[in-house]
């Protein structure tokens, strides 16, 4: 499993092998705008600041020109991480947590005040 932190907010959510980051970011009670799902119509744009991604499937050059993949942006709902990675979701995306009390079972390990990691289980029973 690999990491996806999402820089606004400064949390690392666990991504399940092969796993696209939009279907970490639901599993994990946040939204962001997107729309078909799919790759087709380029609302689910994120910039990749650390890290790489694949596609699972063709993304087409008139949805995500190669001008944008080679500044780091890819499509979240195609993108899937190959290890850790950063992202920044645009403010545009309004990227948001819509189900709180689903979010601490899909968190990575988070360093806690005093140097203490705390496992997700820890973290979800408070």
């Amino acid at each position: 499993m690999v990491g996806i932190t999402l820089a606004e907010v400064g949390i690392t959510l666990e991504a399940r092998d092969g796993e696209a980051v939009t279907d970490t970011l639901l599993r994990a009670g946040y939204m962001m705008r997107m729309a078909c799902r799919r790759g087709g119509c380029g609302l689910c744009r994120v910039h990749v600041d650390e890290g790489s991604t694949v596609y699972r499937a063709t993304v087409a050059e008139s949805v995500l020109p190669t001008s944008e993949r080679e500044e780091g942006i890819v499509l979240a709902c195609r993108a899937v991480p190959t290890c850790d990675v950063s992202i920044t979701v645009p403010v545009a995306s309004k990227l948001r947590c819509v189900t709180p009390l689903i979010t601490p079972y899909a968190l990575r390990k988070q360093p806690q005040p005093g140097g203490r990691d705390v496992s997700t289980k820890e973290v979800a029973s408070g």
